[in-house]
């Protein structure tokens, strides 16, 4: 929700208000008596705020639950009737849209398949038709709070720009710009990994986490690093980058499309197992099941390979969960991650033993993360806003 310039004061009811709001959204059916708790404000502000927010029909009163026969605190919860959002996943190979309210239901979801694209302006029409379709379902347009888009390569999340997506065909391409000319919504990008931080820092797996790492093994490898429930995106929104760690030496030190050489995606990605291996991920995970020599040979090497790599990042940085998702690991993650468990427990120091590594079943839908995205913005405490 964006907030305009204001007094101290104000300022400071501003950022309660939406600190409280955002709790409801994370937390509720929640009490007043709870917010109270975990914001560390007095219950007569927390009224105050609560007032406003039931008049402003922000929110909403639910049933009270039973409390041992005393009096019963009436739960909180967000009023998300007729609060939508769009999230658009924009892949090297689709296009796919979801239509969501903030329940999370899905009320529509459009895929767009691409073949190749052509030039920087070719994304565009994919993403235009995508959207166009999304539009028409939504039941009340005022209620559309925004286009949130999750984008594989490199996103200035706060330009609205994407830094380069060579699959996409785009370097410093001014996204936000050309989507809210066209559309007049707010629009949110982030790269898909960090995404996924926040979409499973908010509310997910990684809720109960202040300090975590994600890696998406996919066409790519993407990564995201959660310090103190920040996202950390690097002076350059390149934190983080696990594909390009130097991972092969030697003759396995291929040439990366980054301009370096022996980056861990040349192999452990889906692209590059394709690229430099000569395996689509179908049939490496055939010639797995099927013991062929030279696939288990090549599976140690990039097993070890990003063991090494993640247990330098955890002596490093010493967080307290690390997540596997991605299409690489939902293929052959039977095999790896137990392999990677073993193995990274035994490089890293006795400090960060008690690090937990967790496996999302399978990946998630990012065009519905990306729908999230939009959420969160509009429930965030947006300091900047103030200044």
């Amino acid at each position: 929700m964006k907030l305009g310039k204001v007094s101290n004061s104000q300022m400071i009811k501003e950022i309660n208000q939406q600190k409280v709001l955002r709790l409801i959204y994370t937390e509720g059916p929640i009490a007043r008596v709870d917010l109270a708790g975990k914001t560390g404000l007095t219950q007569q502000t927390i009224t105050n705020i609560v007032n406003r927010l039931l008049s402003e029909n922000l929110i909403l009163e639910t049933t009270p639950v039973a409390n041992g026969g005393r009096r019963r605190p009436i739960p909180l919860i967000i009023n998300s009737t007729n609060m939508y959002a769009i999230g658009i996943e924009l892949a090297i190979k689709y296009v796919r849209g979801s239509l969501m309210d903030f329940h999370n239901n899905t009320l529509k979801e459009v895929t767009e398949f691409v073949p190749r694209y052509e030039n920087e302006e070719h994304p565009m029409e994919y993403i235009y038709k995508v959207i166009d379709q999304l539009l028409e379902q939504v039941p009340e347009k005022e209620g559309l709070k925004g286009i949130g888009f999750s984008i594989q390569g490199l996103v200035d999340s706060n330009k609205g720009t994407v830094i380069y997506s060579p699959g996409l065909r785009w370097r410093d391409f001014p996204l936000r710009e050309k989507l809210e000319e066209r559309y007049g919504l707010p629009i949110y990008l982030e790269n898909d990994a960090n995404l996924l931080a926040i979409v499973e820092s908010l509310n997910g797996e990684l809720a109960s986490s202040e300090q975590s790492m994600i890696f998406k093994f996919d066409y790519g490898i993407g990564s995201a690093m959660v310090i103190n429930k920040q996202l950390l995106h690097g002076a350059n929104f390149v934190a983080g980058e696990l594909g390009h760690y130097k991972a092969f030496t030697g003759e396995d030190a291929i040439s990366c499309h980054c301009g370096a050489q022996g980056c861990l995606t040349t192999f452990a990605s889906i692209s590059g197992l394709k690229r430099n291996a000569g395996f689509t991920l179908e049939e490496f995970y055939k010639a797995l099941r099927e013991h062929e020599p030279e696939a288990i040979e090549l599976f140690d090497k990039i097993e070890a390979s990003i063991a090494k790599a993640i247990a330098n990042i955890i002596t490093l940085f010493n967080p307290e969960y690390i997540l596997f998702t991605g299409r690489f690991m939902d293929k052959i993650g039977d095999r790896m991650i137990p392999a990677l468990k073993k193995d990274i427990l035994e490089l890293i120091p006795e400090s960060c033993q008690n690090v937990k590594m967790i496996v999302l079943p399978e990946t998630p839908n990012e065009s519905k993360s990306a729908a999230g995205l939009v959420m969160n913005y509009f429930f965030n405490v947006p300091f900047s806003e103030f200044y």
